[in-house]
C-alpha cells in the first residue's frame, strides 16, 4: 500500500514538471518571437518599462 502511494505520488511530480517544463518552453518561445518581430533597437528596452513623459514630449518635439 505504501510503495503504491509512493508510486502514485512520483508520477504525479513527475507530470508537474513536465507541465512547467512545457509552460517555460512555450513562455520562452513566445519571448523569443516577440523580440525578433520587434525592431533591433526596442529590442534592448523591456515594453513593461514605461517611458518618462518628459522624454515622450522631446520625442514629440
Amino acid at each position: 500500500m505504501r510503495f503504491e502511494l509512493h508510486r502514485l505520488r512520483s508520477q504525479e511530480l513527475i507530470r508537474e514538471a513536465d507541465e512547467y517544463r512545457l509552460a517555460r518552453l512555450a513562455r520562452l518561445a513566445q519571448l523569443a518571437r516577440k523580440a525578433e518581430s520587434a525592431p533591433r533597437a526596442m529590442a534592448a528596452t523591456p515594453a513593461s518599462w514605461p517611458m518618462p513623459r518628459r522624454l515622450l514630449a522631446w520625442f514629440r518635439g
